[in-house]
C-alpha cells in the first residue's frame, strides 16, 4: 500500500512583537482567521522588532509572511524575491507592499473631537518629525480642530534617540514647550509612549493633568495607559481586525486571487476612545480651582479634609466654597468623595483585595462608610460592582 500523501498547507512566517499589546492583538486576529479558513503551518517570531539579520532572506522557505516592515531596503528585497507579504506596522506608506494598518487620520480626528467635547478651546499635537504615521495622526487632529473653529499648535521631535543624552535633550525641549502653552489646553500625542513624556513634562512644570492640560494618546496600550499617572486616555485601535484582515489578504495573494502590485493600503478605523483620568474633565479656566482639584486628586485617599485644603491654599471657607462650586458645579467635599469612589472602583475591578482593605486604601474611615457612600452614589454595593466589572485579580 502506498503511503497517503499529506495535504500541503500554506507555510506562513509571522514577525510581530508580541511583548507589545499591538503585536499580541495582531496575533489574535490572525488566529481567528486561520481557525476558520486554515489550517496554516506557522513560524512565529514573537519578539520581533523590525530588524532582520543579513542574508536571512536567501535561506527563507515559505509561502507567505505577515510582518513589521519599516526599512524601504527590506521592502525592496521582499518585492524582488516575489514573496507574498502583508505589512501590519503601518509606520510608513511608501513601501509598495500590501498593508493593513490602523487609520491614523481618523484616529487624529477622533482624539480632537474627544477634547472638543470637553470644552477646550486651545489644542496642541505632540509627535515625531518626518514620520508618516505620526504625520497622518497630526493631519487628522489639526483638520478636526480647524473644522470646529479653532487652531492647533504642534511640537515635533526626532523619533530615534540613540543615546541617553539625546533622549534627555528631547525631554528637555518638551518640558520647555509645555511651559509656554496657554492653559487650559487639550493635547494629543502621536502614541501612548510619547504621551507619557508629555505627562512627565507636566509634572516637572507643576501643571495639573487633566484640569490644566488634558492628554490623550494613541494605541491604547493597556499596561502603559494604566501605569501612567494619571491613567492615560487613548484612541483604541481595532488591532485584532488588522490581524484578521492581514491574514485574509495574504491568503488571497497566496492563492493567486489578488495581485500584490495592485493592492493599496487598507486602513482600519479605530473602535473609539478609552477615557481615563488624563482627559476625564471639563476644561478649568481658573488656575486656583485647577490646583485645588489636582491637590484633591493626589490626597483624597489620604483622609483629606476641607480644612486641610483651606490651610494649604490660605483661603476663607465661604469664599472657597462659593468659588469652587461656581467653577466645578459641586462642592469640595463632593469632589473628594468622587475621587475616593474612583479609587475604590479601580481597586475592585483590578485587584482581589478584601473590601476592608480597599476601604482603607481609598481613604474611608471604615467599611460601613464605604458601603453607604458607594451604594448611594453608584447604585450598587461594592461587592455587586466587583462581580459585574471584574477584569483581573491581582
Amino acid at each position: 500500500m502506498k503511503p497517503v500523501r499529506q495535504k500541503k498547507y500554506p507555510h506562513v512566517t509571522i514577525c510581530v512583537d508580541r511583548a507589545q499589546s499591538y503585536g499580541g492583538e495582531i496575533l489574535k486576529g490572525i488566529t481567528k482567521y486561520v481557525n476558520v479558513f486554515g489550517p496554516w503551518t506557522l513560524s512565529i517570531d514573537p519578539r520581533f522588532h523590525g530588524e532582520y539579520e543579513a542574508g536571512w532572506l536567501k535561506n527563507w522557505r515559505g509561502d507567505g509572511m505577515i510582518a513589521y516592515v519599516e526599512d524601504p531596503r527590506l521592502a525592496k528585497a521582499l518585492k524582488k524575491a516575489c514573496i507574498p507579504v502583508v505589512e501590519v506596522f503601518g509606520h510608513r506608506y511608501d513601501l509598495e507592499l500590501p498593508q493593513v494598518c490602523p487609520h491614523g487620520l481618523v484616529s487624529g480626528q477622533l482624539a480632537a473631537q474627544h477634547l472638543i467635547d470637553r470644552k477646550f478651546t486651545e489644542f496642541a499635537f505632540c509627535g515625531y518629525r518626518d514620520q508618516q504615521w505620526s504625520e497622518m495622526r497630526q493631519e487628522g487632529f489639526v483638520a478636526a480642530v480647524k473644522k470646529a473653529g479653532f487652531s492647533a499648535r504642534t511640537h515635533l521631535v526626532p523619533r530615534q534617540s540613540k543615546t541617553l543624552a539625546q533622549a534627555d535633550s528631547i525631554q528637555e525641549q518638551l518640558n520647555e514647550w509645555i511651559t509656554r502653552l496657554p492653559l487650559p489646553i487639550g493635547i494629543m500625542a502621536c502614541s501612548d509612549r510619547h504621551a507619557q513624556r508629555v505627562l512627565v513634562a507636566c509634572r516637572l512644570a507643576n501643571i495639573s493633568v487633566p484640569e490644566e492640560i488634558a492628554i490623550i494618546g494613541s494605541g491604547n496600550d493597556e499596561e502603559l495607559c494604566h501605569l501612567s499617572h494619571p491613567a492615560l486616555s487613548s484612541v483604541i485601535y481595532d488591532t485584532e481586525r488588522v490581524g484578521y484582515q492581514a491574514a485574509q489578504l495574504l491568503d488571497q495573494i497566496m492563492a493567486g486571487k489578488a495581485k500584490a502590485a495592485k493592492l493599496r493600503t487598507t486602513f482600519i478605523p479605530p473602535l473609539g476612545i478609552a477615557t481615563r483620568r488624563s482627559t476625564e474633565v471639563m476644561a478649568i479656566q481658573d488656575r486656583l480651582v485647577a490646583n485645588v482639584v489636582r491637590f484633591i486628586r493626589e490626597h483624597a485617599c489620604d483622609g483629606l479634609s476641607v480644612d486641610r485644603i483651606l490651610s494649604e491654599f490660605d483661603i476663607s471657607r465661604s469664599t472657597f466654597y462659593r468659588h469652587f462650586e461656581n467653577v466645578m458645579g459641586r462642592s469640595p467635599h463632593e469632589e473628594i468623595l468622587r475621587m475616593q469612589l474612583e479609587r475604590t472602583k479601580n481597586l475592585l475591578t483590578h485587584t482581589s483585595l478584601a473590601i476592608e482593605r480597599i476601604a482603607e486604601l481609598s481613604g474611608f474611615p471604615n467599611t460601613e462608610y464605604l458601603y453607604v457612600a458607594f451604594k448611594r452614589e453608584i447604585g450598587q454595593t461594592p461587592r455587586d460592582y466587583r462581580q459585574r466589572n471584574l477584569k483581573s485579580a491581582g
